[in-house]
């Protein structure tokens, strides 16, 4: 009897430190993790707004170009002959040099031949003239003493009547005097001038060497007049405008302004072309090919500047609260170098200013430590 109350008191102990060891093993055991898919944290760089003064200059990079650059070409064939100054590549001349004389010797033979034949001719119709056309006949004889072979036709006579006029058609006189026009024009074209105060770039013939009507001799740049060209982002123009006034930096330290002279009005390349042009006489000027910084705007504006990744669909940032994203309208006021100044955003607020590839609803954002 009493080894049986004995197995029920240990029976009872038993299960009371079972109960008791189970209890401490489960309070013990740690609590599962929680799905961190439903409570996500990302950081994000992002500043509070301050909004500022201070000086919204726009630089870009341009290069200096010649604002006439001529490919010079031979309208006649022949020999090429020396001019005023060498035909070499780097060579300059003045407006009005001689570059080259293409032969003309036989041109000019043939049209001494031909001025002295127009000469006969008058000189068959003045007897004519005395008898049949009195009042007409002295403005004709001095017009046949100016005509000298060695010298440019004078100018036609006025004829008052038709009469006059066919009795000169009928006499070969009209014709042979045009035929003659026309050659003095075409004796013009062996000699090539300078049309402006420039350098030889390239030159693909030699002195000595055959020209071919049409045919490529050289190419012209023009030294005492260059311009700046300088490609700017479309969304940029809204700044800029013919006439402004910009500041070219060359790579020497030498500074100059210049002042907006035409805008292109097509895109390429994704960018818009500006030219500036500046007094390219001026001591210690820049050389065509010459790229430069060109700095335009000086002016004092108020807002906030950040980094142009920032924007999102062209006016637009993020702006953090709570630990969410929301997008605010922004209005850009002016593009600095790698920047924006924007406006339109109270000072208390805390905008985003890093690229995001996208925004999840169900994360927290926080501004990055």
């Amino acid at each position: 009897m009493m080894k049986n109350v004995l197995y029920g008191i240990a029976s009872v102990v038993l299960i009371a430190v079972a109960f008791g060891v189970s209890g401490f093993l489960i309070k013990s055991k740690p609590e599962p993790k929680k799905d961190e898919a439903k409570h996500n944290i990302m950081y994000v760089k992002a500043e509070t707004v301050k909004v500022v003064e201070t000086e919204a200059a726009m630089l870009y990079r341009g290069k200096v170009t010649a604002f006439d650059n001529v490919a010079l070409a031979a309208e006649v064939s022949g020999k090429i002959m020396q001019g005023d100054v060498r035909f070499k590549i780097g060579e300059s001349f003045k407006k009005g040099d001689i570059l080259i004389n293409i032969y003309d010797e036989d041109v000019k033979a043939a049209l001494k031949s031909g001025k002295s034949n127009f000469l006969q001719t008058l000189s068959k119709i003045l007897p004519d003239l005395k008898v049949d056309y009195a009042t007409e006949f002295e403005k004709w004889n001095q017009f046949f003493r100016k005509v000298d072979p060695e010298k440019p036709l004078p100018a036609l006579p006025q004829m008052n009547s038709d009469k006059e006029k066919v009795f000169m058609a009928s006499n070969n006189v009209l014709a042979s005097y045009y035929s003659l026009e026309q050659q003095e024009i075409k004796l013009k074209r062996y000699t090539i001038r300078a049309p402006f105060n420039g350098i030889f770039k390239t030159v693909k013939k030699e002195i000595g060497s055959v020209s071919s009507p049409g045919g490529e001799l050289a190419t012209l740049i023009r030294s005492d007049k260059l311009e700046v060209v300088v490609p700017v982002f479309p969304n940029d123009l809204q700044w800029i405008k013919k006439g402004d006034k910009v500041k070219i930096i060359g790579n020497n330290g030498v500074e100059q302004y210049a002042s907006i002279s035409r805008i292109s009005g097509f895109i390429e390349n994704q960018s818009v072309n500006v030219y500036l042009s500046y007094n390219a006489s001026a001591q210690n000027s820049f050389l065509e090919g010459e790229y430069v910084d060109a700095v335009y705007g000086n002016s004092i504006v108020s807002g906030f500047e950040i980094p142009r990744e920032a924007i999102v669909d062209n006016n637009f940032v993020y702006e953090l609260k709570d630990g969410k994203l929301r997008k605010v309208e922004i209005e850009i006021i002016r593009q600095l170098h790698d920047s924006y100044f924007i406006s339109g955003i109270d000072g208390s607020k805390i905008i985003v200013t890093e690229s995001l590839a996208s925004v999840n609803p169900t994360v927290e954002y926080l501004a990055r430590p």
